[in-house]
């Protein structure tokens, strides 16, 4: 599928209607999804509903934040690189700022945070990947060899728990995808039938490698705090499958495990995360001002921001033209339904450490989640409103002090 330019779309447009977006797109990836066709398919025409399934079904192939690559691809589709760079800037923008805000706020005012607000964010977060887990099981575990899967993946990195575990789980999965699923047609395509691939698609893609590559390299070589956050979260970035919940156990396994940042902190910037609209991998900003000393913590925090979406930015502009023949090769499809199945461990894992490990220390701590639970399994709660309302809770019990 090859951008093409519309004279009834401009850059401005772009940017003004995707940082609308970026204001008022509460409820995570899925949610999004629905707003963008509500906003570009329904309401303004700019494109018709095959034309976005295409972009959906491209960003739900590729690892990355789901949501914004969708954003970018309809950037793309309009205005080519620049409008991509336009519709992740307004879509960005409104929840970076936001919780730079909140880490610079926890950092420099943490004396005058109300007791149990962190705690309140870390019990809605122990609901919300939970939430996670079974919505991706249903969508992506459906027969033995996919849970079979999952559960060894899960197992291995309770039990062996490192980002190079991660990766591997991820690579063997993959592999082992292409044997058990060998049988399974997709489509009339087969794996050797030739693709034509556009300049640009060469050039973004070895971009989107040699990042990948070198990165690691460059920081051995350096060891500066730019060359290793840069490094980290371009990884993170490149490793995301599944959704954007699945960066918790990758910058979990970075930053939590290695000392980096406390638990209390991660998990309660994670639970600020979802009470914000605009897409989770924001997060990474928040990160960045406890990654960072007092002179340069927003320069910091915008190099996280960047470093993990550069990886997004690239496989777009790289697979968008050829997508449509990638998505009906058997063997490619084989591998990535395996490596679904192996995110869920990865999620799995994550859950149980540090969310679970960390999240059950007291009385108060029980009912949190438990109402939490009943907020976000029972009642049709926005997912906001789900985090207000806990905080808020976790205020009252730390005045009842449990």
């Amino acid at each position: 599928m090859l951008p093409k330019t519309s004279p009834k779309v401009g850059h401005i447009d772009i940017l003004i209607s995707f940082f609308l977006l970026g204001l008022t797109s509460f409820g995570g990836p899925i949610a999004h999804i629905s707003y963008f066709r509500n906003t570009f398919v329904k309401d303004k025409k700019w494109i018709d509903d095959d034309t976005y399934m295409e972009f959906v079904s491209l960003c739900n192939f590729l690892p990355g934040p789901s949501s914004s690559q969708v954003g970018m691809s309809i950037g793309y589709h309009f205005k080519g690189v620049s409008g991509a760079l336009l519709a992740w800037v307004g879509f960005t923008i409104p929840s970076a700022f936001i919780l730079i805000l909140f880490g610079y706020f926890v950092i420099n005012f943490d004396d005058v945070i109300p007791s149990g607000f962190i705690q309140g964010l870390k019990s809605v977060v122990v609901i919300i990947v939970l939430q996670a887990i079974l919505g991706m099981q249903k969508n992506f575990l459906k027969d033995f060899y996919s849970y079979s899967i999952a559960f060894f993946t899960a197992l291995i990195l309770i039990l062996f728990p490192s980002s190079l575990n991660q990766l591997l789980c991820l690579i063997m999965s993959g592999l082992l995808g292409m044997y058990f699923y060998k049988d399974v047609e997709i489509s009339e395509i087969s794996f050797h039938k030739p693709i034509s691939i556009t300049l640009s698609s060469y050039i973004f893609l070895f971009l989107f490698f040699s990042f990948l590559f070198f990165l690691p390299i460059i920081n051995s070589i350096f060891e500066t705090e730019i060359t290793s956050l840069a490094n980290i979260f371009y990884k993170v970035g490149s490793l995301v499958f599944g959704g954007g919940h699945v960066v918790l156990p990758l910058l979990q396994e970075e930053f939590v495990s290695k000392g980096l940042i406390e638990k209390d902190i991660f998990l309660a910037g994670y639970g600020a995360a979802q009470a914000i609209p605009g897409p989770l991998f924001t997060f990474s900003s928040y990160l960045g001002i406890f990654l960072a000393n007092e002179n340069n913590f927003l320069l910091i925090s915008i190099l996280c921001l960047i470093f993990i979406f550069l990886p997004s930015f690239f496989l777009i502009i790289g697979t968008l033209p050829i997508w449509s023949r990638i998505r009906k090769i058997n063997k490619v499809v084989h591998a990535f339904k395996a490596i679904n199945a192996s995110v869920i461990g990865i999620l799995v894992a994550a859950f149980y450490d540090p969310i679970i490990l960390s999240s059950f220390k007291s009385v108060s701590d029980f009912i949190l989640i438990f109402i939490a639970f009943i907020i976000l399994f029972l009642t049709k709660t926005p997912q906001w409103l789900a985090v207000l309302m806990l905080i808020f809770c976790g205020f009252g019990l730390s005045v009842i002090s449990f």
